[in-house]
């Protein structure tokens, strides 16, 4: 006799729910990484854009206006990736907080699998304990 959990098939759909939480959070975290990297990048930039302005020593008016047309570009672009930063660190926290719902769902329901098997086991093993003990019950009637 074999051991068949009632309720597999909603133990599957919480470990295919947890799955899906884990592929989503990877997701945003990938996310989150990039834009890492562009902000990174775009620190580079200004940083080479100053050593730039710095190494002349003379400059024409249109030479800084045009480097702070660029910074200005740059700034921009660095204010953009903050907010996106931000949404990108909200979305990951709400997905780090389904994550661990659905693991936590998924762990309750391996655990109530594994005591429903150990009850199983145990009520086979004192069935079996049963016919054992009849059996000797009935190899000591014979010899008496």
């Amino acid at each position: 006799m074999t051991y068949r959990f009632s309720f597999q098939k909603v133990l599957d759909f919480k470990e295919k729910e947890k799955e899906f939480a884990e592929q989503e959070y990877g997701t945003i975290k990938i996310k989150q990484i990039e834009l890492e990297e562009k902000m990174e990048d775009l620190e580079q930039e200004k940083k080479k854009m100053f050593n730039q302005y710095n190494e002349v020593d003379r400059k024409t008016v249109s030479q800084i206006l045009h480097v702070h047309q660029e910074m200005e570009h740059v700034n921009q672009k660095m204010k953009q990736l903050t907010s996106q930063s931000q949404q990108i660190h909200q979305q990951l926290e709400e997905k780090q907080l389904v994550l661990i719902e659905k693991m936590q769902e998924a762990k309750m329901w391996n655990q109530w699998k594994a005591k429903s098997k150990a009850a199983f086991q145990k009520q086979l093993d004192q069935k079996e304990q049963a016919v054992l003990d009849e059996m000797a019950v009935l190899r000591y009637s014979r010899r008496v």
